[in-house]
C-alpha cells in the first residue's frame, strides 16, 4: 500500500483523493461492458427506490446493483480493493453497496450538495466510496464537486431535496455559514481513474448538459466494526419514503 501513501495525506487533509489508472485497460473494458449490459437489460425491470430516471426516462442513478449482479459484488470483494479499503479507513472494511451514476448526456440529473454518512447513519463516522470513472468526467459534463476540508465540520444539518437519486441536501445558507472559507473542487478524470470520498465530505455535482456521458461505478466501504445509528437511519429512510411517493415512484 505504500504507493497510496500520498493519496492518504490528501485523503486525511481534504477528505478525498484521486487515484489515476485505478483499472486496467481491460478491466476497465470489462466493467464497462457490464455497466452498459446492466442498464440496457436490467434498468427496466427495477423501480422504487433501486432506480430514478431523467424526464425522458433514460435511467440517471441505479442502486444496489450488487444485489441484482453478483459479478458487481464480486468485484467490489476482491483482494485489492478491500486491502485499499483497509489502508484508508485505518480499519477492516465491510462491503455496503455498489451503485451506477449513469448522468446521460444532455439530460443527467444533478445531485445536490450532501454528506453521504448522513445517509449511510455509521455511527463513528468511518466509511467511504470508491467513485470509479468509466467515462471523461470534468465541469463540462457534471463531474463531481468536492468541498475541499469539509469532512472535519460533523453531520451538517440536511433538508428534503426532493431531487431524484440523492433526496437530502445541504441548505445553501449552512453552506454559506460552514462552507465559505473552504475551496471546491472538481477533479478532472479519465476512464478508469477512482476517486476515494469520505463519507463526511460535502459534495455534490450539475446537470449534465453537454453531449458527453458522464458514468461512475461507485462502491462503498465502512467500518467493520462500527454499528448503524438506527434512529437516524429510520428518519432519513421515512423522508425517503416520503418522496418517493410524491413522484409516484412507490
Amino acid at each position: 500500500m505504500q504507493k497510496y501513501n500520498n493519496n492518504k495525506l490528501f485523503y486525511k487533509q481534504n477528505g478525498f483523493c484521486v487515484v489515476r489508472s485505478f483499472l486496467k485497460p481491460a478491466q476497465l473494458k470489462k466493467i464497462d461492458e457490464k455497466v452498459k449490459k446492466f442498464i440496457l437489460e436490467k434498468s427496466n425491470k427495477l423501480k422504487g427506490k433501486n432506480i430514478n430516471f431523467t424526464k425522458n426516462n433514460v435511467p440517471n442513478t441505479i442502486h444496489d446493483i450488487d444485489k441484482f449482479e453478483k459479478f458487481f459484488q464480486k468485484f467490489a470483494k476482491n483482494k485489492k480493493n478491500i486491502k485499499i479499503a483497509k489502508f484508508f479507513l485505518d480499519s477492516e472494511p465491510e462491503f455496503r453497496k455498489c451503485e451506477i451514476f449513469a448522468k446521460p448526456a444532455k439530460v443527467g440529473l444533478a445531485s445536490p450538495m450532501h454528506q453521504d454518512n448522513f445517509l449511510f447513519a455509521v455511527k463513528n463516522n468511518n466509511a467511504l466510496t470508491f467513485w470509479i470513472s468509466l467515462d471523461k468526467s470534468n465541469k463540462k459534463n457534471g463531474g463531481l464537486s468536492y468541498i475541499a476540508g469539509s469532512h472535519k465540520l460533523g453531520i451538517l444539518k440536511h433538508e428534503n431535496s426532493f431531487m431524484p437519486g440523492t433526496s437530502q441536501k445541504i441548505s445553501k445558507d449552512v453552506l454559506k455559514d460552514k462552507c465559505h472559507k473552504l475551496k471546491r473542487i472538481t477533479p478532472v478524470l479519465n476512464p478508469g481513474d477512482m476517486l476515494i470520498h469520505h463519507c463526511m465530505i460535502a459534495h455534490g455535482s450539475n446537470v449534465n448538459k453537454s453531449a458527453r456521458s458522464r458514468r461512475g461505478l461507485t462502491i462503498q466501504y465502512k467500518d467493520k466494526k462500527s454499528s448503524y445509528d438506527l434512529k437516524r437511519k429510520k428518519h432519513y429512510e421515512k423522508n425517503l419514503t416520503k418522496q418517493l411517493k410524491a413522484r409516484n415512484q412507490l
